[in-house]
């Protein structure tokens, strides 16, 4: 779906997953964000001389993947920071993560490509993250499978996207998944409440058919259909997703 123009709203940011391909550095992974993956492993790796110096001693580095779908800058920017220390977030607790795993997350391996799978897929099952519209792209078949797995396993929500994709290719279409961006035209009206549409007041489109909502009217149409068929809910003032009113698609707020 299609969000109006706001300051807080990126086009994309997206965090991201990378593993040290130095000698005797290869289970060694570091986790970052960045409004452009492909630049920001560029600096990593040295070819561009900006930033990435706390990643230095161990180039050269590969980007293993990206958590991207982020509502705004400030919260990716919130999930970074609860990745790389899962064991002082206050946003993951790990209550109900086995014992096992546990000494994972609050061991001394906060490095390991391990400990920082195990955390993402614990994250992506707890709130407020697995409310959120978040993809995962990962470019490798097996590391692909081994989160797929990993992520039915914590109970990730079903809205939460793992595809096998080309980082580089998400990261140039990510734009293109944003075509109404700016303000309504006029006369154009929401299809739930049949008022005009404002640039004053937040509303989204269905990119296959074009049908428009006032985000309120469309947030609360959807709870309301999701409370008659007694649905799962996430606990969540804002719903995870919406089917269009117009063509029936699943719309990933």
């Amino acid at each position: 779906m299609a969000p109006t123009q706001h300051p807080s709203i990126c086009t994309f940011y997206c965090c991201y997953l990378l593993r040290s391909l130095k000698p005797g550095s290869r289970d060694h992974v570091y986790v970052g964000s960045t409004p452009d993956p492909g630049r920001r492993l560029r600096q990593h790796n040295g070819e561009i001389t900006a930033g990435a110096v706390t990643t230095r001693s161990r180039r050269p580095w590969e980007m293993l993947l990206i958590v991207h779908g982020f509502p705004s800058k400030a919260s990716a920017l919130q999930f970074e920071w609860a990745w790389q220390n899962p064991h002082m977030s206050r946003h993951a607790s790990f209550d109900a993560v086995p014992y096992e795993l546990q000494r994972t997350l609050y061991g001394s391996s906060q490095k390991k490509l391990e400990t920082k799978l195990v955390a993402l897929c614990a994250m992506l099952a707890l709130p407020p993250f697995k409310a959120w519209p978040l993809q995962i792209a990962c470019p490798d078949a097996q590391l692909h499978a081994d989160v797929v797995g990993r992520a039915q396993r914590h109970g990730v929500p079903a809205h939460i996207r793992i595809e096998r994709q080309n980082i580089g290719q998400v990261f140039e279409q990510a734009p293109l998944s944003c075509p109404y961006l700016g303000p309504p035209a006029p006369g154009e009206q929401c299809a739930l409440c049949h008022r005009a549409l404002e640039e004053e007041r937040p509303w989204g489109a269905c990119s296959a058919c074009s049908a428009q909502w006032h985000l309120v009217c469309l947030a609360t149409f959807t709870e309301s259909r999701t409370e008659s068929r007694t649905e799962s809910r996430t606990g969540s003032l804002v719903p995870a997703t919406a089917h269009c009113t117009g063509c029936g698609q699943m719309l990933i707020w």
